[in-house]
């Protein structure tokens, strides 16, 4: 025989009450299981078949025990056996049958008793144990509560009620085996907005231990894109496949594919009628209001292409578990966005000025299984857990983690505007969210709420026209300004967001925001380890095949996290973590995370920004993004398989491009640039680099140039293996937006993207250049801002005058603000061209980055113009020195009434170092073979001839050490007293 297994779950919640759902339904020989939480073998469960005397069960005393059903109706309780708890029980919990057909009908005057038919303006109760069955349209009701059951015949119907409690009992409109197939329609219409009901709120349904079981028609087809172009104006689209029953009179909407609000505002997402239907090809009642991209793109071997035909072979080949994407789909998504089944609030003066719409909410021990649903005008503006749709705490109690939600759902339904976001997750784990369509909201659109939301699936949903929330209205600092209400909102990364559209939305698309703790009333959430959660050092879950596009803001925003309650944000790097807790070395629990499959273009700001540390980005596309489209502060990233397209076929389409200025760090620009450099901490390899052109002395092309600023001399390429570059410029050398910190001075260019494989991309300097051949880009110098000259180059940099301490005038080596002044000299000590970077305050940003680069042809002098004293105790980092050929003279502000003593030392293993030897002359320090100093008492300067080679593997492995340690093998010059 075939059981099918129900769960009933009784929760303590105050003293002196026991919580169940009052009133489920099963058929016979189903078993129930019946589980008191916190009362593990405490309680005697007791049975009756009439609802009035009970009788213990035989060997029914424990927290959690197993029912057959073998007579309906039936009733169970839990008696508490605690001597403190004397004749203490639960609420009863009735047992009837699952025929919805079986029950008394709304119509019969004898289901009401004496008291009759409701009337208008009544509230209602469905008592418990009891089933109705709603076979007319009712009228208006003053309210309506549901202990019992509630089940909508199979007919059209609509209900209006100020509200709705479904308090222990079953709100039902179909079932999940069979779709509701007519149409209902459930006006919500309070008009007092200070009315609560059971301290939820009036102009809702609201849910308390009970089931909401809502199962209408699910289009075939909820949403798609259109096959073929829409030109502006046109009625008529074609769709990628038919849709079949979408309807004439339905309701569609319609994503823009051009930049935010492009074509001077136009271009928006648009919501219309459907006038007729034939298979794939559709009539709209009104004209588009912008042109839609629908056509597929193709990477060739000169660019980007409407057909197939020379398409590029990759850099590397596809296998069954690894491709590099070639096509670009910037094709419109269209949505449908009528059901039969529809929860709204009425079009009246509150919703039209006061922004106050139905709201849904799914308290502790409730359920939600919500599907073919259509949310229209809901939300309340302004107002706290007042959203269309919302599980509430259904996970949490104080510092208590209570079993999952699972197996509950909001799937296929249509949120058709909200004054307050969309599908609100809070402190519930292990729900589903599928296949929705979200449209015009305010705040934010999928949003999980205090950071604690783990386990959740957020998959195949597509939301559009997100806008923050009008001044004033905004229920967190995070939904309004430039960093407001975004798509989606994923606060823990222990979630699988999977296959979702974000478009239209005024700042991001995806924010993946994970704070260093949770929020709200989650605060006090416990880890496994006992102490409160660390969202921001949780396991990575899945975040996969994703969309985001024409967003005012980055498409996908990993930074910027909630760090009070107030939602004010701030960046905060983010680590997978095995046990939730590391913070350093040794790093043991730390493990990469993958960012896989996304699509990201037109959007207004960088395809992605992530902060992250060992984030993999996998056979992505990005295109037609603004200023870099691979931007953030990540630590050992990878961005590999990728196809990264600068600007499109899909360009100027409504009559306006790229913003003039964007992506607003350091050089703000919206000229396309495929990758941020994250100063050399990604490997950027076997990625397919389509039209990246530069036409002017900007941040432009394949590589940014300006966040190389960690130290002079940058090797980072030498991670870019393999990149196909077609039409697209290696990237234009930019000098720093200040004159108080530097970028790179040399960039080595091992591929040869600038001139010959293994030079130096340079600023075009005297300083850098002088007496080395040059190779000259064909855009010129003063467009690209930069030269190929061979190498090597060295590093000079984390200046440390009177010893390295806090104490003034000590200054640690990441405390370096002082102005430097540094002068080439030729052969003959003239002269020839100098580098200065001015002093910096501890507050200004990059205020330590002051550095310095050098050729062996050249002699330097190493001045400090704004110090009153020479330096007495010096030290400096000397990178890229890496055999003992290289060698440099440099000459450096030194006190002369100190006899120094001069020494250089491997800065990862200080056991490693070598003593130079005092000279007589600077004539003799130049011609020796190195390793050698003098001392111009005259001048107050040390004169030094570095040379190389000394460095060491710390672990006797160089695989095994630090990867920026082995590429720049940084040593330690001092200069200090003798002792």
């Amino acid at each position: 025989m075939m059981h099918r297994l129900i769960f009933i779950l009784i929760a303590t919640v105050l003293p002196g009450g026991l919580l169940a759902q009052q009133t489920i339904e099963a058929d016979l020989n189903d078993l129930v299981q019946l589980e008191a939480d916190s009362f593990d073998g405490d309680v005697q469960w007791q049975l009756s078949n009439d609802g009035m005397e009970f009788t213990d069960i035989v060997g029914a005393n424990t927290g959690v025990y197993e029912a057959e059903i073998s007579n309906l109706p039936t009733s169970f309780r839990a008696r508490v056996l605690n001597e403190s708890c004397d004749n203490h029980y639960s609420e009863t919990i009735k047992v009837i049958s699952s025929d919805e057909t079986d029950g008394l009908v709304w119509s019969d005057p004898q289901t009401w008793g004496a008291s009759g038919k409701p009337l208008s303006g009544q509230e209602v109760l469905i008592p418990s144990g009891t089933r109705v069955i709603l076979d007319e349209t009712p009228p208006e009701l003053g309210g309506l509560v549901v202990e019992g059951v509630l089940v909508f015949d199979r007919k059209d119907l609509t209900l209006a009620s100020k509200w709705i409690v479904v308090n222990g009992g079953i709100l039902r409109i179909g079932t999940e085996e069979e779709p509701f197939e007519q149409k209902a329609i459930l006006t919500i219409n309070d008009t007092g907005t200070e009315a609560s009901v059971m301290n939820m709120g009036t102009r809702g349904i609201m849910v308390m231990k009970g089931a909401l079981e809502l199962h209408g028609a699910i289009p075939e087809v909820v949403w798609t894109k259109i096959d073929g172009h829409g030109e502006l104006g046109s009625k008529s689209l074609d769709l990628i496949e038919p849709a079949a029953d979408w309807e004439e009179g339905d309701e569609i909407v319609i994503a823009p594919t051009d930049y935010y609000e492009a074509g001077n505002g136009i271009s928006i997402t648009q919501l219309v009628t459907l006038s007729s239907v034939d298979g794939s090809h559709i009539d709209i009642s009104e004209g588009l209001n912008a042109f839609r991209w629908g056509l597929l793109q193709y990477a060739t071997e000169s660019g980007m292409s409407l057909t197939s035909a020379q398409m590029v072979v990759p850099p590397v080949a596809d296998t069954e578990t690894t491709t590099t994407p070639l096509i670009l789909d910037e094709c419109a998504e269209i949505g449908h966005m009528t059901r039969n089944i529809v929860i709204q609030a009425p079009e009246d003066e509150l919703w039209n000025i006061q922004g106050f719409g139905v709201h849904t909410m799914i308290m502790p021990n409730g359920t939600a299984h919500i599907e073919g649903v259509e949310f229209k005008r809901g939300g309340q503006r302004g107002r706290l857990r007042r959203y269309p749709f919302h599980w509430h705490m259904l996970s949490y109690a104080g510092t208590e983690t209570l079993d999952d939600a699972t197996g509950q759902y909001f799937r296929s339904n249509t949120i058709n505007s909200s004054t307050n976001r969309g599908i609100v997750i809070h402190g519930t784990n292990g729900v589903s969210v599928e296949d929705n369509i979200v449209y015009d909201v305010r705040g934010h659109g999928i949003f999980t709420e205090d950071a604690v939301e783990r386990r959740n699936v957020i998959d195949g949903n597509l939301v559009l026209h997100i806008r923050n929330p009008e001044w004033g209205a905004q229920l967190k600092e995070h939904e309004t300004g430039e960093l407001g209400s975004s798509a989606f909102w994923i606060s823990n990364p222990d979630n699988t967001v999977t296959n979702n559209t974000a478009a239209d939305s005024q700042t991001f698309g995806f924010w993946l925001t994970f704070p260093e703790q949770p929020w709200g009333l989650s605060q006090s959430v416990l880890h496994t380890d006992g102490l409160v959660l660390r969202p921001n050092r949780l396991l990575f879950g899945t975040f996969d095949n994703n969309t985001a596009h024409s967003n005012k803001n980055d498409g996908i925003h990993l930074d910027d996290v909630e760090v009070n309650n107030d939602g004010t944000t701030q960046p905060v790097q983010y680590w997978s973590t095995t046990d939730g807790r590391t913070d350093g070395f040794p790093f043991d629990a730390l493990r990469r995370f993958t960012l896989s499959r996304y699509k990201t273009w037109k959007n207004q700001d960088n395809g992605a920004w992530d902060r992250g540390v060992w984030t993999d980005i996998i056979e992505v596309v990005s295109a037609d993004n603004c200023g870099r489209f691979f931007a953030g502060s990540g630590a050992d990233g990878v961005i590999e398989r990728s196809l990264v397209v600068g600007t499109s076929l899909n360009y100027l389409m409504n009559g306006t491009g790229r913003p003039e200025t964007a992506d607003f760090q350091f050089h703000p620009s919206s000229a396309p640039t495929a990758f941020a450099t994250y100063h050399s901490a990604f490997s950027m390899r076997n990625n397919v680099v389509v039209n990246f052109n530069v036409v002017e002395h900007d941040r432009a092309g394949v590589f940014a140039t300006d966040d190389y600023y960690i130290r002079p001399v940058d090797k980072g390429q030498v991670r870019n293996t393999n990149n196909l570059l077609i039409e697209s410029h290696p990237g234009v050398k930019l000098k720093a937006a200040n004159d108080y910190f530097t970028l790179a001075s040399a960039l080595w260019d091992p591929e040869g993207h600038w001139g010959p494989a293994g030079n130096y991309f340079v600023y075009d300097d005297p300083f850098l250049t002088y007496g080395k051949t040059i190779t000259t880009d064909n855009l010129g110098t003063e467009v690209v801002g930069g030269v190929s000259v061979p190498g090597p180059f060295y590093g000079f940099l984390s200046f440390v005058l009177h010893g390295d301490g806090y104490v003034p005038p000590q200054n640690k080596p990441f405390q370096d603000y002082m102005a430097i002044h540094v002068s080439r000299l030729d052969d003959n000590y003239n002269e020839v061209a100098t580098w200065n970077v001015t002093s910096a305050q501890p507050e200004w940003a990059l205020n330590h980055m002051r550095d310095f680069a050098t050729t062996s042809e050249g002699i330097y002098e190493l001045t400090f113009p704004d110090e009153l004293i020479s330096p007495t105790d010096f030290q400096m980092d000397v990178e890229n020195m890496l055999e003992t050929t290289d060698t440099q003279v440099i000459g450096i502000q030194f006190d002369s009434d100190i006899s120094p003593v001069v020494f250089i030392q491997q800065e990862s293993n200080l056991n490693n170092y070598v003593e130079y030897a005092e000279l007589t002359s600077l004539n003799d320090v130049v011609q020796s073979d190195g390793e050698t100093w003098w001392q111009d008492e005259n001048g107050d300067r040390i004169w030094v001839k570095l040379r190389g080679g000394i460095w060491q593997s710390p672990s006797g492995n160089e695989a095994d050490d630090d990867f920026e340690d082995v590429l720049n093998e940084t040593l330690l010059l001092k200069i200090r007293a003798e002792d």
